[in-house]
C-alpha cells in the first residue's frame, strides 16, 4: 500500500511576522518555519497504518517555499 501525506511549512508560533521595508511582503529573515501541526498528525497516522499492515510506503509531498 502506498500512502501519500501532504505537508506544509508554516511560521513557528514564536515567530514575529515583520513587513519588509516597502511594506509589501513579510521580511522572512527572522522567521523560523515548522511543519504544520495537523500535518504531523497525518504523517503519524500514515506511519501507524504502514506499521499495522507490515509493509507499504509512506510518501511525503510538500510544495511551495
Amino acid at each position: 500500500m502506498k500512502i501519500a501525506v501532504l505537508v506544509k511549512q508554516v511560521p513557528g508560533s514564536e515567530s514575529q511576522l515583520p513587513l519588509n521595508s516597502d511594506q509589501s511582503w513579510l521580511d522572512e529573515n527572522g522567521i523560523s518555519y515548522v511543519m504544520n501541526e495537523c500535518d504531523n498528525y497525518a504523517l503519524e497516522e500514515a506511519l501507524q497504518i504502514k506499521e499495522e499492515n507490515g509493509d507499504g510506503e509512506v510518501i511525503v509531498i510538500s510544495l511551495g517555499p
